[in-house]
């Protein structure tokens, strides 16, 4: 069996990122040919310690800069005269009043996927199946393909449209002309290419899966992340301890994340201000943050002063610069805080856990059914601090945490391994190669 893989943007140590990276390698092992085709590729900060055995063919190399200035010439001059419209108030209105920033978004992802799929035809493999992953621009690409080659696709869908280019702006909300466009209208030719050409879909999670069916009127499989065998294997670490110079009773509670709004990081810094005082003495918070947006990394900063500036507190803003430095945080830990809101799965706390750290999320996450179904207690309400600080004096007061590690561990070692979820994607694939 060979297989065409698609995630449009290879470009940093994100969760899809290393899902796909993940899934190719498993597959890999267990015979399955594969190909990753992407529009952008960063081989430095895309998990390189992941990528050796694998063909990821793509159009664009950040890292050295090839991109010529022509490419986007015609295209930035629209963003210039976007930007420019958008400075106008009353102007700024109309274009988000009527979806111009989604139509905008619509074409240029078309655009891009057509670079990829045109990338693809020019491949000298000949694929039985198309495993488009993620957001549109890989879905396009794979159903322009489809359109040429005729062979079945599978989307495995982290984003649909409408999250991927519209979550994060409230503007929408506030138009009742451009929800009913983009709901009536604009989302019609999405729903249309979706259910025409897409043969399976799967998705992470059953937040997810009520999306898709909101948008496309279908019911997707479901289909979890995973986490690699040999994980289980190492061994506690004491890496903080010796680092940070502080007593090995320390109780550390970490965090994998970014500053950006719906990571919701300060959640962690008010959990930790309302923490009783007896409790933050024995407590390291420990955050991995690399700033995405600076706005709200200087809000924080702004409102959580006393917390940055708090001896028991360490922050650092650079991504870890491979798996080994990634899974000694985890490893260092014993307590993982994820308080994501409309957060697709969630990678980070089945790394946690895998490492034996006792971990909490947020209702927002999809990972959060899964670790309910583990044990209730170590899910919070999005955005309830009241909750989640009681959640962790408790677990620390009682000494409970040891024995939800061991819980949690065991759990994700019997069913979340990539091994295992790739034997159950190679079913779906030959029940679409070949359905008799």
């Amino acid at each position: 069996m060979k297989i065409a893989l698609i995630h449009s943007h290879l470009n940093d140590r994100g969760g899809s990122q290393r899902y796909v990276i993940e899934i190719a390698n498993s597959l890999l092992e267990l015979g399955i040919y594969v190909d990753i085709f992407c529009y952008e590729y960063n081989k430095l900060s895309c998990y390189p310690e992941l990528t050796s055995k694998l063909d990821i063919k793509k159009i664009y190399t950040r890292e050295k800069n090839i991109c010529s200035k022509n490419l986007f010439k015609n295209e930035n001059k629209f963003k210039k005269l976007l930007r420019m419209i958008s400075k106008n108030n009353f102007l700024n209105k109309i274009i988000i009043s009527l979806g111009v920033d989604y139509l905008y978004s619509l074409y240029s992802t078309n655009n891009l996927a057509k670079k990829v799929s045109k990338m693809m035809l020019h491949s000298d493999n000949e694929y039985d199946l198309i495993f488009a992953h993620e957001e549109p621009l890989s879905v396009y690409a794979a159903i322009k393909y489809k359109k040429i080659k005729n062979i079945p696709l599978y989307w495995f869908c982290y984003d649909t449209v409408e999250k991927w280019f519209l979550e994060w702006k409230d503007e929408h909300k506030a138009s009742s002309i451009r929800k009913f466009l983009l709901q009536n209208i604009y989302f019609i030719y999405d729903k249309y290419i979706i259910n025409k050409f897409v043969d399976s879909s799967a998705v992470l999670d059953n937040q997810m899966l009520k999306r898709y069916q909101k948008i496309y009127s279908k019911t997707p499989i479901i289909r979890r992340g995973g986490i690699p065998k040999s994980i289980f294997q190492k061994p506690k670490n004491i890496k903080y301890n010796n680092y940070f110079n502080i007593s090995n009773d320390k109780v550390v509670i970490f965090s994998l994340t970014r500053f950006v709004k719906y990571r919701r990081v300060h959640d962690i810094f008010e959990m930790y201000r309302k923490l009783d005082v007896s409790i933050k003495q024995n407590v390291l918070l420990y955050l991995n943050s690399p700033i995405t947006d600076e706005s709200y990394y200087n809000w924080c900063k702004l409102n959580y002063k006393e917390i940055f500036e708090c001896e028991n507190v360490k922050i650092s803003l650079e991504y870890p610069k491979n798996d080994d430095e990634m899974f000694k945080m985890y490893l260092s830990s014993d307590i993982f805080i994820f308080p994501n809101e409309n957060q697709t799965w969630g990678h980070a706390p089945i790394e946690a856990m895998a490492c034996g750290v006792a971990t909490f999320v947020s209702s927002g996450c999809g990972i959060s059914e899964v670790i309910k179904d583990i044990n209730t207690d170590a899910v919070f309400q999005v955005g309830n601090v009241k909750e989640l600080c009681a959640k962790i004096e408790n677990i620390i007061n009682r000494k409970l945490y040891k024995k939800l590690s061991q819980l949690q561990k065991s759990y994700v070692h019997q069913n979340l391994t990539w091994d295992n979820i790739c034997k159950t994607y190679i079913k779906d694939f030959n029940q679409l190669i070949d359905p008799k």
